[in-house]
């Protein structure tokens, strides 16, 4: 006999229903179910306290036999009373005695706080579900394997160290992101002044004066900066950039005779559609960049004061370890 079937007739033999059965021990009726369905087991602490409902010895509860249930218990005899009475009815009395009563007193081993380690008193018990989980495939479920007890107090404090951990770790994850964000997008910005600036001086000379081939490499340099921010940093302007940059061109199917004047026929076609394929995406990636860089500029305030409030958990580099 499994724990799960031994616990289920030691319940029915008592007259428990699940949710009796879980107050006592201070669990849910749906964990007590999966006990018995052999999902899951109850912890150390748990198995004591299902001992003293059903008044046996550990040993028994996690034994496969049938033996009979020891009793963990102390019989405190009481003192024999006499009848008063000698007309008193036969039922309740034996040759005028009452035949010897035993009392069961059942010890309760308090619960002990996973936190502080002290005793927990019924009245400022508190537990929560202790969670495992399992993967099958693809997907992930979540399982209850037993309960951990804490006093009141001390739960809420482990609930808050919680929170503050997982506050910290957004934190930390949206600093990495923001400092990835930043740095390639500077980098970005620098290549383009360090593209544009020459060229227009070098080659501007005779129309643009220098300070006016300066302005526009600034100008380009930031748009390109603030266009590799909003991209990677996961704001609207990486879905027009993405959406555009994928253009492309779909080409006819080719009919030629199977000769050797119909195979180079071929050839040179699929070459003329690689060239024109290559030149069109070569359009489409710069149409992108001039879309969203445009975009870029003007959002970039915007964009960045979100990412500041929303710890840039949409950025490619947003990662909580």
């Amino acid at each position: 006999m499994s724990l799960g079937q031994r616990i289920k007739k030691l319940r029915t033999d008592m007259g428990l229903t699940q949710k009796d059965l879980a107050d006592q021990v201070h669990v849910t009726f749906q964990t007590v179910s999966k006990w018995e369905k052999d999902e899951n087991e109850p912890d150390v602490s748990t198995l004591r306290e299902l001992s003293k409902v059903f008044g046996c010895t550990l040993d028994y509860l996690l034994s496969e036999d049938e033996a009979e249930k020891g009793i963990d218990v102390e019989v405190v005899p009481q003192v024999p009373k006499v009848e008063p009475n000698p007309e008193s009815s036969p039922k309740e009395s034996v040759n005028n005695t009452y035949v010897e009563n035993k009392t069961i007193v059942i010890h309760h081993e308090p619960h002990v706080c996973a936190r502080c380690g002290k005793d927990i008193e019924e009245w400022e018990l508190a537990s929560e579900d202790v969670l495992k989980h399992e993967r099958y495939g693809r997907s992930t479920r979540t399982v209850s394997v037993g309960q951990t007890y804490y006093h009141k107090s001390c739960l809420e404090e482990v609930k808050k160290e919680r929170r503050d951990k997982k506050r910290a770790q957004v934190n930390e994850a949206g600093r990495r992101a923001m400092i990835w964000c930043f740095v390639l997008a500077t980098v970005g910005g620098l290549i383009t002044l360090g593209i544009a600036l020459p060229i227009l001086l070098i080659g501007g000379k005779d129309t643009l004066k220098p300070w006016v081939s300066v302005l526009i490499s600034l100008g380009a340099s930031f748009l390109i900066f603030a266009d590799v921010y909003c991209i990677l940093s996961g704001s609207y302007v990486a879905d027009i950039f993405f959406g555009v940059a994928k253009w492309s061109i779909r080409f006819p199917g080719i009919i030629f005779s199977l000769d050797l004047g119909g195979i180079f026929f071929l050839i040179a076609m699929k070459a003329i559609f690689a060239a024109l394929g290559f030149l069109f995406g070569i359009f489409a990636f710069l149409l992108a960049t001039a879309l969203s860089s445009l975009l870029a500029g003007v959002s970039f305030p915007f964009i960045l004061i979100k990412n500041i409030h929303c710890h840039y958990d949409d950025s490619v580099f947003y990662n909580e370890k």
